[in-house]
């Protein structure tokens, strides 16, 4: 065997396990695969890496003291939209799939949209399929999931973007709360046990069995590379092992910018982009991921993402003391701008950020207002107590520079360089006299910031009748003012190798490798660039997960 491959004809292996259909990792987009594949009539073995099941589903929202924040999937033309008195026809959906997973191929008069044809009919899976894959996860008590009538897609006021709310699905818990990522596992894995699927922990997937003619019939796995097991896949192998978070190599190789780590389940350090390298699979993006500013202190692997940025007094600065983007605007997209190149000064000038607000913000949003969903709004980077734990608090913004500063000095093992300039009070007093000026207004003339009804939606009730934004307020006069200091990370990798619209992991030549199925981080995401609303990363795992089950246990 070499480090990755076993080239054997399937009578000549000594297999201590077998079944038909083995899968790799136990998240969202395995237990999807397990299931189907299990209803299928396949004899199932589900293989997860770490000690306890759940990967980084298991990990996904959660309950911090009073608030919970929910995990959704997302999914076009669910089969509860009707009932919510919606519709989500596909030729629009499609053009908004496209428009936001390839903006710089788009061409809305094209036949495939701008888009290559294997990417489009991706895309055209995961409509067709995606309410498929939720309706059979329902019907077997899997996933009794529920609409959630009001929320709103991340780009819901795109003209190509024909039903902006609804698409959301949750899971009901039994005292009215919307479950989390741990209950969405719980009560998916629940029921492939109870249709005989086999789970067995601590068995990480560390290479593939080949016959000759280049197929897949197997997998070593174990804790440990020395010392492994054969198992047997009659029908195929899926592979649902997560991305590549948590392999900082992998990370500075491919990933777009100086990502300094992320939320992803441990056991996400690429395995399948490994394997990748010795049978010639077709790897595409690498370079992309879900991603989620974090606070400094917390990384390289937080507990939470910094998914909302609460407050109408509140901006993000650099470390110039300049407004640098729409603090309202998405996560993901929001991310971005931390790896914006400075190429006069060959510096990441946006690396790190600082969230900067008053006492009034302080006081009204360390906790969620009572008339805005959690989900709308995890992830509240301010500390239960004001002043605790990574806040910074001075009475003036020269102390409060100087607190900043002392805090990058200490964190230059993450963020090498990075100090404030000389000139940063002066500069942030420039940038609030100009904020008060545009929030008098009601208009930021210069990042957009409270144009978007989803925008809107997520910043909570104003603080006064009348406002004209409710998303800007000029800052106190008086301090105290409060810093949080904010890098880039990932909830996971979005690249890896190229399936097709069954879920076939591809080789080079775009054909299928028989037996070998990818879904979920794992694989080169459908989703391209995009991050469509909340959900889609769930939305994505469940139905090529489903699909991947589905037709590995069809196979003879």
């Amino acid at each position: 065997m070499s480090n990755r491959v076993l080239r054997a004809q399937r009578d000549d292996v000594p297999w201590d396990i077998a079944a038909d259909v083995v899968v790799a990792g136990s998240g969202a987009a395995g237990w999807a695969a397990a299931i189907g594949a299990a209803l299928s009539g396949a004899q199932v073995i589900v293989l997860e890496k770490e000690q306890q099941i759940g990967g980084t589903t298991g990990k996904a929202g959660g309950r911090f003291g009073g608030e919970v924040a929910s995990t959704w999937l997302w999914i076009c033309n669910h089969p509860w939209m009707a009932d919510l008195g919606l519709s989500d026809p596909r030729p629009d959906a499609l053009h908004y799939l496209a428009r936001l997973a390839r903006p710089e191929l788009y061409t809305p008069n094209d036949a495939t949209l701008g888009l290559p044809t294997a990417e489009y009919e991706l895309l055209e899976t995961f409509y067709d399929r995606g309410r498929e894959a939720v309706g059979a996860l329902a019907d077997c008590g899997a996933l009794p999931l529920k609409s959630l009538a009001g929320t709103l897609d991340y780009y819901a006021d795109l003209p190509q973007n024909a039903a902006p709310n609804g698409r959301g699905l949750f899971l009901p818990m039994p005292d009215g709360t919307e479950g989390i990522g741990a209950d969405i596992v719980d009560s998916m894995s629940a029921k492939a046990t109870s249709l005989g699927v086999d789970v067995r922990t601590g068995s990480g997937v560390w290479g593939l069995v080949l016959d000759e003619d280049d197929a897949v019939i197997g997998v070593a796995a174990g804790e440990r590379a020395s010392d492994l097991v054969l198992v047997e896949a009659r029908r195929g192998v899926v592979f649902a092992t997560g991305g590549f978070t948590h392999d900082a190599q992998l990370r500075r190789n491919h990933l777009r910018g100086p990502v300094l780590g992320g939320l992803a389940g441990s056991g996400c350090t690429g395995d399948l982009v490994r394997i990748a390298a010795e049978i010639g699979l077709d790897l595409a993006g690498m370079n992309e991921a879900w991603h989620v500013p974090m606070v400094l202190d917390h990384a390289p692997a937080p507990v939470s993402g910094v998914f909302r940025l609460p407050g109408d007094s509140m901006i993000v600065v650099n470390t110039s003391g300049r407004r640098v983007v729409d603090e309202k605007t998405t996560y993901n997209e929001m991310t971005r701008v931390f790896f914006d190149w400075d190429p006069a000064r060959a510096v990441y000038p946006n690396l790190p950020l600082v969230m900067i607000y008053d006492d009034d913000v302080s006081k009204r949003c360390r906790t969620m207002p009572e008339d805005v969903p959690v989900t709308e709004g995890g992830g509240n980077p301010l500390p239960p107590v004001a002043g605790e734990g990574h806040e910074l608090v001075g009475a003036t913004w020269a102390e409060l520079a100087g607190l900043i500063d002392e805090k990058l000095a200490t964190y230059q093992h993450l963020v090498p360089g990075a100090r404030l300039d000389d000139s940063f009070v002066d500069a942030l007093q420039e940038t609030l006299a100009r904020w008060r000026v545009m929030s008098d207004q009601g208009i930021d003339v210069d990042f957009g910031r409270g144009e978007t009804s989803t925008e809107r939606r997520r910043s909570g009730p104003p603080r006064r009748e009348g406002m004209l934004n409710p998303t800007m307020h000029a800052f106190s006069d008086t301090g105290p003012y409060y810093a949080v200091i904010l890098v880039p990370g990932v909830l996971d990798t979005k690249g890896g190798p190229r399936i097709d619209s069954r879920s076939r992991i591809l080789r080079t030549d775009g054909q299928p490798v028989p037996g070998l199925y990818g879904a979920g981080n794992a694989i080169a995401s459908p989703a391209g660039q995009a991050y469509w609303a909340g959900g889609t990363t769930l939305g994505l795992a469940v139905t090529f997960g489903w699909i991947a089950g589905v037709d590995a246990a069809g196979r003879i």
